[in-house]
């Protein structure tokens, strides 16, 4: 039987370096085809995929979203999201398709075609669920790069009481993590399956009806969940715009006060900062989640994918870069933040 291949989709809007590392560490660590959908052209973020030619660029525009959906632009990015998804879903002729955000890349311990190659001959409609782990900054760790290698595992599916494993004792994590717990979904493609955020579903009458799973044991996402403290900020700030917008969109109880914390603050960048190096930002409390191998360094290298695959390219992964881009790009996000 040979080995499925796999592919992952997204819908961006961040900076060219950043969505360049995504498709090159994806193409570099096995994969077969990268889709990405740019909420908003970028001509650089263009011509640096250009090389790629297994990366399929589709600028959603007002056009696109009219020609290919008949439908105005979707108000919220969630909403964006799924439909571009699915729509890679549709098209796509890899064998299995993952569906992540900018900061979520695949790290593998055993290749994931391998584990792919087994679900597949015994549970062909399955989809497999890749856990996710939130990368953490070490106290006097430097933040100069987007990129670095500690992570802590969510507590979601372990046994024993962790409570003491969290410092900040407002409700402002989840199972010790501050953005989400529940993974991604590798779907297979060829059903009749609509991807969500975290899994697919059937695209019935009724739409909260899922496919069977199987857990991965070979792979894991990497979420950054803010490539930065700013961008930490600023998507607890998009979150809260989106809700305005459409009443329902689903949050966490954690969200929901980390965004309130933010918003009490009343613009204070400091105070925001300071919320974010509280719950992401670990000292002595480092020891004592490495003793129950909730803390892990990660090999994570970035710099493999793209200097293998856009050698040609110098990139510029640094904090001040994208922090200065997201000033510039998303300046209505920091009006109320000084």
């Amino acid at each position: 039987m040979t080995v499925p291949s796999w592919g992952v989709v997204g819908t961006m809007d961040e900076p060219p370096e950043l969505v360049a590392a995504y498709a090159a560490h994806h193409l570099w660590s096995g994969a077969s085809a990268v889709h990405i959908y740019l909420d908003r052209d970028n001509p650089r973020t263009r011509a640096l995929l250009a090389p790629l030619k297994a990366v399929h660029v589709t600028v959603a525009d007002k056009a696109y979203w009219r020609s290919e959906m008949d439908i105005k632009v979707p108000k919220t990015h969630q909403r964006r999201q799924t439909l571009n998804a699915t729509h890679a879903y549709n098209v796509t002729d890899v064998d299995y398709l993952i569906h992540l955000d900018a900061d979520e890349f695949v790290h593998q311990v055993e290749p994931l075609g391998a584990e792919l190659r087994r679900l597949q001959r015994m549970r062909p409609g399955h989809y497999l669920n890749i856990p996710n782990l939130e990368r953490v900054w070490l106290e006097g760790e430097p933040r100069d790069s987007i990129f670095s290698q500690n992570f802590r595992l969510p507590t979601k599916h372990l046994k024993g009481d962790f409570d003491a494993l969290v410092l900040d004792g407002a409700g402002l994590t989840r199972f010790g993590l501050t953005g989400h717990s529940e993974g991604k979904a590798c779907s297979p493609t060829g059903y009749d399956y609509v991807l969500g955020i975290h899994r697919p579903h059937f695209d019935t009458d009724r739409p909260w009806t899922f496919p069977g799973v199987k857990r991965s044991r070979s792979s894991v996402i990497l979420h950054f969940d803010g490539m930065t403290r700013l961008h930490w900020v600023y998507k607890r700030l998009r979150k809260a715009v989106f809700r305005k917008l459409q009443a329902g969109q689903p949050i966490t109880e954690q969200m929901q006060a980390q965004i309130d914390a933010i918003e009490a603050a009343g613009g204070d960048m400091a105070a925001a900062n300071a919320l974010h190096d509280r719950i992401k930002v670990h000292g002595v409390l480092a020891d004592a989640l490495r003793a129950e191998d909730l803390l892990l360094e990660i090999p994570f290298d970035v710099s493999r994918g793209l200097e293998a695959l856009l050698p040609q390219e110098r990139f510029d992964l640094s904090a001040t870069q994208f922090d200065g881009w997201l000033r510039t790009e998303k300046a209505e996000f920091f009006r109320q933040i000084d």
